[in-house]
């Protein structure tokens, strides 16, 4: 691991602490003293480039409320089919479960956070250099596509929107401090190749049941899979679980995957660190700790950024 590194991703801004995608949790991730902040985009009605999670918009905002008729056959609330300027009079509220039924995170907010609204890129990208102008530093943007497939079906071009407007705000240079990021290895693959994007890219690897991507993500695990993408990305993003093995009452554990990454000349993030669904036995600082430790992790991906910032300085402190 480099001097430069371990570094901490903010997951969607401040998530752990403000509803997630929001100015508010950007603001406070930025205070917090992250390296680079993460957030999510996906295509409104009218081409309008979106930061929100999910295509759909009920899970994080009071739709169903709003626009009771507009849902889709399948109960569902999609982004694609609402202007901006209806979005932008949605509130944003605390993730909800797969079904809707109720928070996912019980207990995250005690005191219930203001609502916030939803907003676009360009808005989020202004938010973030005037807060880097603010503080005199740069904070770095990492941008996820979120399904571009679904969305090339449906006739958009996600990564040719996206890759505008982070131009236009110069981003798309090797010098950047901005990471393209996505599910979908061809999407990064083209937009080198067919679009001469610059900026440095992180492939995200999920699990095959989340239906993020068709694609085969166990062979992204192995020395073949790495080395193919490391001659278009420079980092990789695991799920938790692919570069460490937790138990209940034992001690964190390498999968393996770190050092076969970093061999293969790829850094290595991770997400999510969170307080929730950790087994007995073990805390979030102590995960964080052993992550950028021993581990060698290169950088967590937190809802909790400062957790993340704190382990951070712990970590050099122990190196000094």
């Amino acid at each position: 691991m480099s001097a430069m590194y371990p570094q901490v991703i903010a997951h969607r801004g401040a998530s752990g602490y403000l509803p997630e995608n929001t100015l508010a949790a950007l603001e406070l991730a930025h205070e917090q003293g992250v390296d680079w902040i993460e957030c999510d985009v996906v295509l409104t009605k009218d081409n309008v480039a979106l930061v929100l999670h999910d295509v759909e918009l009920d899970s994080v905002t009071d739709v169903a409320a709003k626009y009771p008729d507009r849902a889709r056959a399948d109960g569902r609330y999609y982004a694609i089919d609402f202007t901006l300027e209806e979005i932008r009079s949605l509130r944003s509220r605390v993730r909800l479960n797969q079904d809707l039924s109720d928070v996912l995170y019980e207990g995250r907010f005690p005191t219930p956070p203001e609502p916030q609204p939803l907003v676009s890129l360009v808005d989020w990208i202004e938010a973030m250099q005037r807060l880097n102008r603010t503080a005199g530093r740069e904070v770095g943007i990492c941008v996820e596509l979120k399904g571009p497939v679904y969305h090339a079906k449906a006739g958009r071009d996600l990564p040719g929107k996206v890759a505008k407007i982070l131009t236009k705000y110069g981003y798309n240079n090797t010098a950047a401090r901005c990471l393209m990021m996505s599910f979908e290895p061809p999407v990064l693959q083209m937009m080198r190749r067919e679009m001469d994007w610059q900026s440095p890219m992180l492939q995200l690897i999920g699990q095959p049941e989340w239906g993020e991507s068709d694609y085969d993500y166990s062979r992204l695990l192995t020395p073949l899979g790495l080395e193919e993408v490391a001659q278009y990305a420079t980092w990789i993003g695991t799920h938790l679980p692919q570069v460490i093995t937790l138990e209940a009452n034992q001690p964190p554990r390498s999968t393996g995957l770190v050092e076969l990454a970093q061999n293969c000349g790829l850094r290595v993030a991770s997400f999510t660190f969170q307080h929730e669904g950790l087994p007995a036995g073990n805390s979030l600082p102590a995960l964080l700790d052993y992550a950028i430790g021993p581990l060698g992790l290169d950088m967590p991906i937190c809802d909790f950024p400062d957790e993340g910032v704190a382990a951070v300085v712990r970590h050099r402190a122990d190196s000094a």
